[in-house]
């Protein structure tokens, strides 16, 4: 009896005269949009995060160890790395990969201009797949090419800027207690749309910038270190900071670990604010579906006022009529949902596609918007919301209960 009631009164069976019809229609647009922002929006939080992380690690990695001067931005001392600690740290259960590398202050002279920036040097063994990804023109060189140790890769930024290109040959200028200078062929252009870094790196071999430096085969700028579980950073840090502990009793060198939370704490800072407006945005569009199907709800109630009673003076309980405006109330939200769901997720997969909403890189870092969709984060905000949109209707089914059948039928 409830389900037919509820049906006939949300119109399935018969035309709905009077006002329910386009109470029906709002209240379900009301859910339909809310739901669709919702989406969108969490897409595109988990998009930015995801993307900016991604980055950040292709550029740093989860955790760097650095000697604690060079940290602390005052002189260049190496970070010595020996094979037994290597080994003691790839034996830790969350550490993926270590990854050794030299950073030194370089100017790059052409005969259109000049550009200050962190030269990177890395071995055969570092994991290039990032850099990959994002090369547009050539390439690292393989160990064949006859460019030996003296190559560089610059980013499209950097290039465009010193009139640069693939195969062309720049004085690079390394100040040190006396300048030196060495003539590299740039064999790779990359571009990430990272801009500030892509602005701030160029990569060369790990060999060149040691001789350079004076330093010995395991003597590093520092070590980036990837886990295998990226939710656990702390636990990855306390591992390395065991091992480094000991390092530092051998060398007798305060070495710095940080965690690329530290040392992009501003970049994640701003992602942190993206959280609070994402909150503020759900709270928002939940208020605004949840008023929607109140009211909705209530100008259903009030139009069948006269029904609620003649239903009362044949014995129908309160909790009867609710539980029929409470499933009536249930078809309009999970039709809402039907369509926000699909709306929404359409507009994701369009954008994750094609990209037709672009992005100012050097302003937020990538050059379009970036969506990321989840079945199960997907599931969760479709059962908060149905819950949650549940419970607001008891708040309009409160008023059945205060229809006096004597008075109501007389509106017929």
């Amino acid at each position: 009896m409830e389900k037919f009631l509820a049906r006939r009164l949300y119109g399935r069976d018969e035309g709905v005269k009077g006002g329910s019809r386009p109470a029906i229609i709002i209240a379900t647009t009301g859910i339909a949009v809310g739901l669709m922002v919702m989406i969108i929006t969490l897409a595109v939080t988990r998009g930015f995060k995801s993307e900016i992380r991604d980055k950040v690690m292709g550029f740093s990695q989860h955790i760097t160890v650095t000697n604690y001067h060079v940290g602390m931005g005052t002189v260049e001392e190496p970070v010595t790395c020996t094979d037994s600690t290597m080994n003691a740290l790839l034996a830790k259960s969350l550490i993926e990969r270590v990854q050794p590398y030299v950073n030194k202050p370089c100017i790059v002279r052409t005969d259109e201009a000049f550009h200050g920036f962190m030269l990177k040097g890395i071995n055969a063994d570092y994991d290039r797949a990032f850099l990959n990804h994002y090369m547009i023109r050539g390439g690292f060189p393989s160990p064949q090419d006859s460019v030996g140790s003296n190559w560089i890769v610059l980013s499209r930024t950097v290039a465009d800027m010193l009139g640069l290109d693939v195969g062309s040959r720049a004085d690079v200028y390394f100040m040190q207690s006396q300048v030196r200078i060495r003539r590299l062929t740039v064999t790779g252009i990359y571009e990430t749309g990272f801009v500030e870094y892509d602005r701030m790196f160029g990569i060369s071999d790990l060999l060149l910038l040691q001789r350079l430096n004076e330093w010995t085969p395991d003597q590093y700028s520092g070590l980036e270190i990837r886990l295998n579980n990226p939710n656990k950073v702390d636990y990855g840090y306390g591992q390395v900071r065991e091992v480094v502990t000991e390092l530092e009793k051998v060398t007798d060198e305060d070495y710095l670990v940080q965690t690329m939370y530290d040392t992009h704490y501003g970049l994640f800072a701003w992602l942190g604010v993206l959280d609070l407006n994402v909150w503020i945005i759900l709270a928002l569009m939940l208020g605004i579906a949840g008023f929607t199907m109140i009211s909705g709800l209530l100008i259903i109630i009030f139009e069948r006022t006269a029904t609620i009673g003649t239903l009362k003076s044949m014995g129908a309980s309160n909790s009867m009529i609710r539980n029929i405006f409470i499933r009536l109330a249930s078809y309009i939200i999970l039709k809402g949902m039907a369509i926000g769901n699909v709306i929404g997720i359409t507009i994701c997969l369009i954008q994750q596609c094609f990209r037709v909403l672009p992005l100012d890189p050097v302003n937020y870092y990538l050059d379009s918007v970036p969506m990321q969709l989840g079945l199960g984060w997907l599931i969760i905000l479709n059962v908060v919301m149905f819950i949650l949109s549940m419970l607001m209707m008891l708040i309009p089914s409160a008023v059945i209960s205060r229809i006096v059948p004597s008075k109501s039928i007389r509106f017929e």
